[in-house]
């Protein structure tokens, strides 16, 4: 799901569906199983059992955690001598780091405490009784959600082997573990594990809180009308993992594959991205309409920022440019092939496969990519073992992640190519021009290829979607403004798809003017108090070779552009015959200033007809818009 930017505008998120996380429950609705029985509790049996001196002095140590911020009034020494059913695997004593975990202790930290509680103890304890009584395995979900096998016939715990299985509790079952099982962390807590991943850290998890689960906390007695709660559960929720890269980093049930830039790549991609969203204070903008009885009409909108919206603004889009398309699907790529390591990766470049990312953007080996395209588009990228840096992967409990030190996704991630259908842009059409929305189906005609002369017959059909700008009488020349929103403060190679007018059997001739902001102005199509058209707006024929229809007079640098004939071409290697012309109406064109998620402020596309009196025969008066292209320069 890509950012909506009036949501990223005014700094909020939609709710979303909302995974399960690190923070266990505490409650008392768990059944003891009858198959086992004892007379002591699980915390009695470690506390009389010498080997397990140290893990008992852990447990007296550390309180039970209603949520990662919020402690309750018993430790876990109080909680395993209570009367919910649970199996505890207790390391012996020298065989885990004790001085360690006693030193996080002694540091009276929050999240040191947090640490020894959620990586040793609830890394190594479960909900309900669980019996090694059998041959086969099982994988168990662990008191901190993370998952780990269960081996009865070889007695182990991820491997961890059991030296003494089966210690039958009243409120459960203990074994003795010879080592404890180690913690993994998942790609959302691997993030902030690292110094040298910082940045991005500290920018996903901006968006993360705790929300309450009112389903799995215990309800108390109502005081007053207001419901109370015997515990009270929440669990960590971040709305731009879930809902913007579509991607439940913190969630151990699933398994991405997630490209991790170091500080390093990150503060040099995003000295690049700022400069893509350069903002100004006021935005003045002539936005053209229509009244209801169909005259022309302007109306000014005027769009302000304070500076510090300005650089609030400018740091949430340049930073999500770098985030949005981290991260993938491990398992479900192209037919179906998982990338759980670089030789996978390095197949797809062998392969020539495509890959896509959560969010949706879908990328294709340099040279695949079919440039006739507009309904399956992709970013193309030269090496995909490069982009995720050509080196193997940190296992996570929930994925893998690849980390870099150098940036190598294309650029188009973070300033995508711009491709507006024209029935979707349009702003109105002036007093000479009735414009209406056209879909034509082509069943291609047989015709001559000019240049060899022979006749061509082809039998595909085709859809093509066009605005139609029609002139009211049959002497004057239609207009159109068109709307080119979420531009970034980018260089562009601007282009129009024009379709060749079958209806008259003409090709156009058409001229373009451009409006957009700059610094401390704005350039407009019309000129300020004139109905005259802005000199300073007109684009100018980039094309050296582009010429009129006689085939002899030259429109570069000029002030005409002119599409061409049915022509024939090829596609995925069939001949057929080409119906629109993309015509380059400006090559280089930086704007100076962003748009991104303005809705009142946008640069403005004018086309118009125009040809002479005595050209009128060459060309038809009624254009055909099929879509309006801004494709950004990497600089």
């Amino acid at each position: 799901m890509k950012i909506n930017n009036r949501k990223w505008v005014t700094m909020t998120f939609m709710a979303g569906a909302l995974a399960t996380v690190i923070t266990g429950c505490k409650d008392d609705h768990f059944d003891l199983n009858s198959d086992v029985a004892g007379t002591q509790t699980i915390w009695q049996n470690i506390k009389n059992n010498p080997d397990l001196s140290q893990y008992a002095d852990i447990l007296q140590s550390v309180y039970y955690s209603m949520t990662d911020e919020k402690t309750s009034s018993e430790t876990y020494a109080d909680f395993l001598n209570g009367d919910q059913t649970l199996t505890v695997w207790a390391p012996l004593n020298g065989q885990f780091d004790y001085a360690y975990y006693k030193g996080l202790l002694g540091t009276g930290i929050r999240d040191s405490i947090y640490k020894v509680e959620k990586e040793l103890i609830r890394n190594n304890m479960t909900r309900f009784s669980y019996v090694l009584n059998g041959q086969d395995s099982v994988k168990l979900e662990l008191f901190n959600d993370k998952a780990a096998w269960l081996n009865y016939n070889r007695a182990t715990l991820q491997g961890r082997k059991i030296t003494t299985p089966n210690i039958a509790a009243s409120n459960g079952v203990l074994h003795i573990i010879e080592t404890p099982v180690t913690y993994q962390p998942n790609l959302y807590e691997y993030m902030a594990s690292r110094p040298d991943l910082d940045s991005l850290n500290n920018f996903i998890k901006g968006f993360q809180k705790l929300e309450f689960n009112e389903y799995a906390s215990t309800q108390g007695p109502t005081i007053n009308g207001e419901v109370t709660w015997v515990d009270s559960i929440t669990y960590v929720s971040n709305n731009y993992t879930n809902l913007y890269m579509d991607a439940y980093l913190n969630r151990e049930d699933s398994n991405y594959v997630m490209i991790m830039p170091t500080n390093t790549a990150w503060d040099a991609i995003l000295a690049k991205t700022k400069k893509y969203y350069t903002f100004k204070q006021e935005y003045n903008q002539t936005i053209h309409t229509q009244t209801e009885l169909g005259n022309d009409t302007t109306y000014a909108a005027k769009t302000t920022f304070t500076q510090e919206e300005l650089d609030s603004i400018q740091n949430l889009y340049s930073k999500n440019a770098i985030c949005q398309d981290l991260t993938f699907n491990a398992n479900w790529q192209y037919e179906g092939i998982p990338i759980t390591s670089i030789q996978d990766i390095r197949n797809l470049d062998t392969r020539r496969d495509s890959l896509q990312s959560t969010a949706g953007t879908k990328f294709k080996k340099a040279g695949s990519v079919d440039g006739t395209s507009r309904n399956n588009p992709a970013v193309e990228v030269e090496s995909f073992a490069e982009m995720f840096g050509n080196e193997a992967p940190v296992e996570t409990s929930n994925g893998y992640a690849y980390i870099v030190n150098e940036w190598k996704l294309p650029s188009e991630v973070y300033a995508p190519v711009i491709d507006k259908d024209a029935r979707l842009s349009l702003e109105y059409s002036d007093n000479n021009c009735n414009a209406s929305d056209l879909t034509w189906t082509i069943e291609y005609p047989s015709f001559i290829d000019q240049d060899e002369g022979s006749t061509i017959q082809v039998d595909s059909v085709y859809k093509y979607n066009y605005l139609q700008m029609s002139a009211k009488t049959s002497n004057t020349h239609p207009g159109a403004y068109f709307k080119i929103p979420n531009v970034l403060s980018a260089t562009y190679d601007i282009f129009v798809v024009i379709g060749y007018n079958l209806a008259d059997n003409k090709p156009n001739k058409f001229r373009a003017w451009l409006a957009y902001d700059r610094e401390n102005d704005r350039i407009d199509i019309e000129r300020k108090n004139s109905t005259a058209k802005n000199n300073d707006a007109i684009l100018k024929n980039p094309n050296e070779d582009a010429v009129d229809v006689d085939g002899v007079t030259s429109l570069y640098n000029g002030n005409f552009f002119v599409n061409r004939d049915i022509r024939p071409s090829i596609k995925n290697g069939k001949l057929n015959a080409e119906l629109t012309d993309t015509i380059c109406l400006a090559r280089d064109f930086t704007f100076p200033i962003c748009y991104h998620g303005l809705k009142d402020a946008y640069p403005t596309l004018f086309l118009q007809s125009s040809f002479t009196s005595s050209q009128k025969d060459k060309y038809s008066r009624n254009i055909w818009v099929n879509a309006i292209i801004l494709k950004p320069k990497d600089n």
